[in-house]
């Protein structure tokens, strides 16, 4: 029979008891495997809340969340079948056990338990969740990606590259690790308590979209943000005109361009104002691996590099008026004219040219049995007191588990 490692990505203030480690290895044991469980604690826990054992192990993740706790279990994971489960989420022993099948007849290399997917009369998920599984299994390869059991081979996981954050572990292998998928239909049972979805969250689902998508999804986000920059210029567009047409610029004629100057000066401002916001949120959203570069090089960098979509989208909102008397009844339609043409110009400039280079730092290496986190001193439970609360009392550090990696 495999060679068995058992994850248990813990989240802070997750207490995991002797009796509920046992009952997993009990249960792969019986059905000849030799085990290993690993557990490993949030960084952010006030205490590490494990139990001491002879035959697992223990460690802290190098990040916060499920998602690197898990990635760290897989780093440190000694056997030939890895199993990283989230034992809050209610799947069964027998669940623990059908992930593990395909992997030993080799008709997979990754298995998720999913509670979308159907098995005959036996389980059969609700409409709702079927059509959102399969739209998703199209998608990332899955019909249930932020499960919270999967199992996958030690080769396959020994030669993806992570990028793990936030909580949904199931989402980071999917989207990183190839070979062949398979998903087990497990029964509903009980669904986690419902919690908040975190910045990391959000961040984890962008930089995978990234990943799988590449320019598509930064094109999508780069529209995002100049659909919000479009705001922002027409409303600073359409506030300076009101401003200005009160001045003196209303009766001054604006050069080269033509036209009134008020309305000249009112186009310069928002747009400027739209250009700083756009370049901030593309620096911060879109292109985030670029953070680390020179602020003051890239606004420069991004400033020249647009200055023909700029020029493109200020000529047409001054053109356009006088050549059209659509437009000159309607100049924030010529505004927005404007805009979308300068759209194109101003995403190819800046993904090969101002945020061009992506640094090689910010993707983990694939998983080596050198790479290590540190194994820490546990807190294990003593006896319930008289009021019912499980007092923690100071262990030793785990023990390493019989087998070694081949």
């Amino acid at each position: 029979m495999a060679r068995v490692s058992l994850i248990l990505p813990l989240s802070p203030g997750t207490l995991l008891t002797a009796e509920a480690i046992e009952k997993f290895r009990v249960c792969l044991e019986e059905a000849g495997h030799t085990v290993e469980v690993l557990g490993i604690a949030d960084p952010r826990s006030p205490h590490f809340p494990l139990v001491a054992g002879s035959w697992w192990r223990s460690f802290v993740a190098p990040e916060p969340g499920l998602a690197s706790a898990s990635m760290a279990g897989l780093r440190r994971a000694k056997g030939d079948i890895l199993v990283v489960l989230d034992h809050h989420r209610g799947y069964t022993l027998t669940d623990l056990s059908r992930v593990i099948e395909p992997l030993q007849t080799r008709d997979a290399d990754l298995v998720v338990a999913s509670r979308n997917a159907s098995r005959g009369a036996e389980i059969r998920p609700g409409r709702v969740a079927v059509w959102a599984g399969l739209a998703a299994r199209r998608v990332i390869g899955s019909t249930d990606p932020f499960s919270g059991l999967v199992a996958l081979t030690r080769d396959l996981a020994r030669s993806a590259e992570f990028e793990p954050l936030g909580s949904s572990f199931t989402l980071e292998l999917l989207a990183r690790a190839g070979g062949q998928r398979q998903d087990v239909a497990v029964s509903r049972g009980r669904r986690a308590s419902r919690k908040r979805v975190e910045l990391d969250d959000l961040r984890h689902l962008k930089r995978l979209g990234d990943h799988k998508f590449g320019n598509i999804s930064r094109l999508i986000q780069f529209c995002v943000v100049g659909a919000s920059g479009m705001v922002v210029d027409l409303s600073c567009y359409a506030l300076f005109q009101w401003l200005f047409s009160r001045t003196n610029l209303a009766a001054m004629t604006a050069p080269v361009v033509g036209g009134s100057l008020a309305l000249a000066v009112a186009g310069a401002c928002s747009i400027a104002l739209a250009l700083i916001w756009n370049f901030s949120l593309n620096r911060r959203l879109t292109f985030s691996y670029a953070r680390r570069g020179s602020l003051l090089h890239q606004f420069l960098g991004y400033v020249l590099s647009n200055a023909l979509g700029v020029g493109l989208s200020f000529s047409l909102r001054l053109i356009l008026p006088r050549q059209f008397s659509f437009f000159n009844r309607h100049r924030l339609a010529a505004a927005l004219v404007g805009i979308v043409a300068a759209t194109g110009i101003s995403f190819s400039m800046a993904r090969w040219f101002v945020f061009g280079r992506r640094p090689n730092d910010s993707v983990e290496p694939p998983l080596t049995d050198e790479e290590s986190c540190d194994e820490v001193t546990l807190v294990g439970v003593a006896e319930i007191d008289g009021g019912g609360v499980e007092r923690p009392q100071h262990v030793g550090p785990a023990h390493f588990s019989s087998f070694e990696p081949s």
